[in-house]
């Protein structure tokens, strides 16, 4: 869709009536948007102006006797122009702060706790997929002799994490050499897993393939001897705080909550989504509105995708749902400053 076509008024009372919406949860009238409103208009300007916004999509009325309310695509012009991330105050931050315990235990359960946390402190459906190191992708891979016999292999991975693994070197490869390892696997394995790139390297040894075949065996022996984690069974999809959305006027009506309900006891749906954008919100929170995240267009819902590595104990995504009518500011500065005391409390460990 083309980028909605505003004026500097249509602009300031399209924000006000976002603004109103979001602190009342009620369709918008003309009358109070005129109260609203920093300026000096009449009801009859702010109903024309009205008219100019639904022509470009960026308010609906309900019902005919109704006010407005922002559609999708407003919400998306609202927080692509507007929206600043809130820093979350004492009390939130007290609230938050109980999660950095037992960070260095067990995942699944930190993540439990974590999750229903970040649920009840920041309002709505709070999901969250723990994930061990082995679906950490490639970025980039180096090898450092330790002494004669030992090297350390450096592995930087797609979300964020760089972890070390202390690794035999019964060869003695030089420093020079181990440099021209990692140089060739960055280069041919980056974007995939340890597994994988394991598997491209017995595939090549096998079909004979002649270019660097040589340092292809080199790093086949070393990948053999890569410390594995023992096979774990597929992490479990932990869900916090359903209950929340069916007091929300969104989900009155009882089928429709209903139905989001079955939506989220698919699991398999949820980790697709968990896992569909990870990568990205390894870097900073994700912000899904409505038909923006595929796995839930049918309701207009926003979510919130953060990642947060915990050392050689894996990763775990966490997407924080709630309704379009979401507090954006609280909620995108409550997680960016979560996710970081998370990456503090990891490094000092």
């Amino acid at each position: 869709m083309a980028r909605p076509n505003l004026n500097p008024r249509g602009e300031s009372v399209l924000r006000t009536l976002i603004e109103t919406y979001l602190e009342a949860g009620e369709p918008v009238g003309s009358r109070l948007l005129a109260k609203r409103y920093p300026e000096s208009l009449s009801s009859a300007t702010i109903r024309n102006v009205l008219s100019d916004l639904e022509d470009e999509s960026m308010v609906a009325q309900p019902h005919t006797s109704a006010g407005r309310i922002p559609t999708e695509r407003a919400y998306r012009y609202y927080v692509d122009r507007w929206l600043k991330s809130l820093p979350p105050g004492p009390d939130v931050e007290g609230r938050l702060s109980t999660t950095l315990e037992g960070l260095d235990l067990d995942p699944e359960a930190w993540a439990r706790h974590a999750s229903r946390t970040l649920a009840e402190v920041m309002g709505g459906v709070c999901v969250a997929l723990p994930m061990p190191l082995s679906q950490s992708r490639l970025v980039r891979l180096e090898f450092v002799p330790v002494g004669l016999n030992r090297l350390v292999a450096v592995w930087v991975g797609s979300l964020g994490e760089v972890e070390h693994r202390l690794m035999e070197n019964p060869w003695q490869h030089p420093e020079s050499v181990l440099t021209e390892l990692g140089n060739y696997a960055t280069a041919h394995f980056a974007g995939l897993t340890l597994v994988e790139m394991r598997s491209k390297l017995l595939e090549a040894l096998r079909a004979g393939a002649q270019e660097g075949e040589s340092l292809r065996r080199r790093l086949q022996e070393l990948a053999a001897r890569w410390p594995e984690d023992p096979e774990a069974a597929d992490p479990p999809v932990l869900v916090s705080g359903l209950g929340q959305l069916g007091g929300l006027p969104e989900f009155e009506d009882v089928s429709r909550f209903r139905d989001l309900v079955a939506a989220f006891e698919e699991r398999g749906r949820l980790a697709h989504l968990l896992n569909a954008f990870a990568g990205r919100a390894s870097e900073d929170v994700q912000l899904l509105l409505g038909t923006e995240n595929p796995y839930f267009e049918a309701w207009p819902l926003a979510t919130a995708v953060r990642t947060v590595a915990l050392g050689p104990a894996g990763f775990v995504t966490f997407a924080l749902v709630g309704p379009l009518r979401m507090d954006y500011g609280r909620v995108l500065g409550g997680l960016r400053w979560w996710s970081r005391q998370v990456q503090s409390r990891r490094d000092r460990a």
